[in-house]
């Protein structure tokens, strides 16, 4: 079974990265191709609905997904019962955003704002048709099927994306982009999934889940105030300009960071979840999945904080250099999310949703320090005042998991620091590369090149991790499963 589980976590991990790589990979292109084509004021307001359409699609979820994941008796009641609560309440929100869309615009100023969120609103009626028939495939560890799925819909949103940008349809082409993926994606979850929904509403079944879901709903809630109110204030305070240029150096963080985190809980959970050991067979698990988790989100964060600048201007071009600063900075806050995430996972799966409630409000209190600053400073303030929480923010959460797993503060910090030293001394000398007097494109492959030839020996050689031989076997079984060996 331990075996079992072991290979399903590896696969789960692999296919999950593949799903994110593939996918950001396309998505990328698409998004070079529009931003060069696009100004910073159009993302800027896309950037504006953002809070907007992500609070409404936690509350479509309402933190069911978490507690039919874990649910280890699930009948078919349960899962009709959570397809048509999430489709209710996606239909009611939709009516919401219709009727607020006017305010929201006049909020901002900006009138395009009323038929693009009307239109982006229709993405949480579509998305909620989908969100069972994915449960079922996480609850399977099943990521191989949704990384093809995922795969598909970047593909088929990004191609229509594009094209509309040729035909100069401007700020409209990343609307395109948003609802032609949701859209795709349910059709292809529902032409692969046996589930289909039955006439069924189980009182009972709402009830247990939501005990549970609940609070995580809330959690959720407070989570997404707190990571967009900084859009709204920039929106607000500054110009579409300015939140176009936060936007894309979010984006570029996030590629990283929003990535591996999105992964790792997507795999880890239902693992951690399964584990009805809750003595050192879960701690080891749970040190694995954070090992794992800073080794690649490291390396990939001062990798990005190293090389900002050459790759903003290589990719989106000159007009996008305020990013670069930008980016610069969110780095190290970015840099605690996926350990963040780590920690609610194994809170989660403990059942302890009490636990991350405290933690979010806990981060909705804090995160008013940056408000402060935004308003009374700059952007630069507000982005190094969230350094400051966002480092805070992990120590609380490393002690709340010595308390939910014999799995103290300070094991968890060295078990960090391997990772932390080879990040940091190959960020110093890629980022000592900038002085080099060459083409911008150039340099920025030379950095990646000089980048994995500091970290890979350092893993191979100096520190052995188990977890970065699993990840190179694991990596190496997908390139020949691709050369047909």
């Amino acid at each position: 079974m331990a075996e079992d589980l072991k290979t399903k976590t590896a696969k789960g991990i692999g296919w999950g990265f593949a799903d994110n790589v593939l996918g950001l990979g396309i998505t990328a292109v698409a998004n070079v191709v529009l931003a060069r084509i696009l100004s910073p004021s159009d993302f800027g307001i896309i950037g504006m609905t953002a809070i907007f359409m992500t609070l409404s699609t936690s509350l479509v979820d309402s933190g069911f997904t978490d507690a039919l994941t874990r649910k280890k008796d699930a009948v078919k009641s349960d899962f009709d019962t959570v397809f048509y609560f999430n489709l209710t309440v996606s239909c009611l929100l939709y009516a919401v955003l219709f009727l607020c869309a006017p305010f929201i615009a006049g909020f901002f100023g900006k009138e395009i704002l009323v038929p693009i969120v009307r239109i982006l609103g229709l993405s949480l009626i579509i998305n909620a048709f989908g969100i069972v028939q994915k449960i079922i495939l996480v609850r399977r560890i099943d990521f191989k099927t949704q990384a093809w799925i995922s795969l598909a819909s970047s593909v088929a949103a990004s191609v229509a994306a594009v094209v509309a940008a040729f035909y100069g349809l401007g700020v409209w082409c990343l609307v395109i982009l948003q609802v032609a993926k949701f859209a795709v994606n349910t059709v292809l979850l529902w032409s692969v999934s046996k589930w289909h929904p039955g006439l069924c509403f189980s009182r009972k079944s709402f009830k247990d889940m939501f005990s549970f879901g609940g609070r995580l709903l809330i959690t959720s809630i407070i989570s997404i105030l707190w990571s967009e109110m900084y859009s709204i204030i920039i929106g607000k305070m500054y110009s579409s300009s300015v939140l176009g240029q936060y936007s894309r150096a979010d984006k570029v963080k996030n590629m990283v960071t929003s990535n591996v985190s999105s992964v790792m809980k997507k795999v880890s959970y239902p693992v951690l979840a399964s584990i009805q050991d809750k003595g050192d067979r879960q701690v080891n698990v749970y040190r694995k999945v954070l090992k794992t988790t800073v080794l690649i989100s490291f390396t990939a964060v001062f990798g990005v904080w190293a090389v900002a600048g050459p790759f903003i201007l290589t990719v989106f071009g000159d007009q996008w250099l305020p990013a670069v600063g930008y980016l610069r900075i969110m780095c190290f806050s970015g840099l605690f999310l996926p350990l963040m995430m780590c920690s609610a996972n194994i809170i989660n799966a403990d059942g302890r949703s009490d636990i991350t409630l405290f933690l979010e409000i806990l981060k909705a209190v804090m995160g008013l320090i940056p408000v402060i600053f935004g308003i009374m400073f700059s952007v630069e303030a507000l982005l190094w005042s969230m350094v400051g929480v966002s480092f805070l923010l992990f120590i609380v959460h490393a002690a709340c998991v010595s308390k939910v797993i014999r799995y103290s503060v300070g094991r968890q910090l060295r078990d960090i620091l391997p990772s932390l030293c080879i990040s940091v001394v190959m960020a110093l000398i890629v980022n000592a590369m900038n002085m080099l007097d060459m083409p911008l494109w150039l340099l920025l492959i030379l950095q990646i090149c000089a980048g994995a030839l500091v970290v890979i020996p350092a893993y191979e050689f100096v520190y052995k991790s188990a977890e970065y031989s699993d990840i190179k076997s694991e990596l190496l079984s997908l390139i020949n499963k691709i050369r047909g060996k």
